[in-house]
């Protein structure tokens, strides 16, 4: 299901622990959320999960918190949603790997699991999405290699 939450914002700041770029010999820069001003608006994507299912999720997730939060329903908002949002813990700033495979096939995979909800999702998934440590002209620079 489609949301959006306030008060987050999504940045590609983090080593991942199981993806990695054999050419480049680094870990692929994954996606954290993270506190941004209350009014920021962050779209995400809300669903159930069995008690077997959310523990696998938490063990492979285990260099997150698992934060409460409010989501409310992308096309209406009157629809609110108690979910849950993994939040990074104890880590580096680490940086895109601009010119990897690995690192496209990721940004690749969340830009098509967005396009299941149409350009209008996609188009705030990267509204609301940066790149630790790459000025604004580096971050279009990404986004126009993957359209």
């Amino acid at each position: 299901m489609p949301v959006k939450t306030r008060g987050l914002k999504r940045v590609f700041n983090l080593a991942s622990t199981y993806r990695y770029d054999e050419q480049h010999q680094a870990p692929v820069c994954v996606l954290n959320a993270e506190t941004a001003d209350p009014a920021h608006v962050m779209n995400g994507t809300c669903f159930e999960m069995d008690e077997q299912s959310l523990d696998r999720l938490l063990a492979r997730e285990s260099g997150y918190d698992f934060c409460p939060i409010t989501a409310f329903g992308y096309y209406d908002e009157a629809e609110i949603i108690n979910a849950y949002y993994f939040k990074a813990r104890d880590f580096e700033p680490y940086r895109y790997l601009s010119s990897s495979k690995a690192q496209a096939h990721y940004l690749n995979l969340c830009l098509s699991g967005c396009s299941v909800f149409g350009q209008p999702f996609i188009d705030d998934f990267i509204s609301s999405t940066s790149f630790w440590d790459i000025d604004q002209d580096g971050q279009k620079a990404i986004w126009q290699e993957h359209f």
